[in-house]
């Protein structure tokens, strides 16, 4: 039995990095490719707007916290059907939540389709919410670590929406 601990262990060591690691280089990714520094100061801000160096800092931490998220939804052992039911619903949701956050900032920052990006902001932040449900049931540090990401989903929602009215 200790000998199966030990293993378990051992090979959630690379889920692990790969969860949160590859969501966090991801992320990145999307940022820098979809120019999110470039064009934004020149755009008609909503007050509350925090300082451009915040937005990073707050994105790496809760792009960890969404691939921890994942980590403990795919580490859970699928013990009942209803679990196994519940884990799939959470792991197809957090894909789909997190496609849609990579490709949000080309809509907003590329594009400059402020109000269709605040439609596409609103569908993200509502799937996310489905994603805390079924994620609390899988595995309730999964759901945890998925609320400060929701709380600033709906902050970003306030900002989407008044860039697209100002601008």
């Amino acid at each position: 039995m200790a000998q199966t601990a030990h293993l378990k262990k051992r090979t959630s060591i690379p889920l692990f990095f790969t969860c949160t690691l590859g969501t966090l280089l991801l992320g990145w990714l999307s940022g820098l490719l979809s120019g999110s520094k470039a064009g934004y100061n020149s755009l008609v801000l909503p007050p509350l707007t925090p300082p451009d160096k915040v937005f990073p800092i707050v994105w790496s931490i809760l792009y960890v916290m969404i691939g921890l998220s994942l980590f403990f939804i795919l580490r859970t052992n699928s013990a009942t059907e209803t679990l196994m039911r519940d884990k799939k619903a959470a792991t197809t949701l957090w894909s789909l939540q997190f496609a849609l956050n990579l490709l949000w900032p080309f809509a907003f920052f590329t594009l400059q389709l402020y109000i269709f990006s605040f439609l596409w902001l609103a569908v993200l932040a509502a799937i996310d919410l489905a994603l805390i449900i079924y994620a609390f049931r899988v595995s309730p540090a999964a759901g945890a670590l998925l609320i400060p990401y929701q709380a600033w989903l709906m902050f970003a929602l306030y900002l989407n929406l008044f860039i697209a009215i100002l601008n």
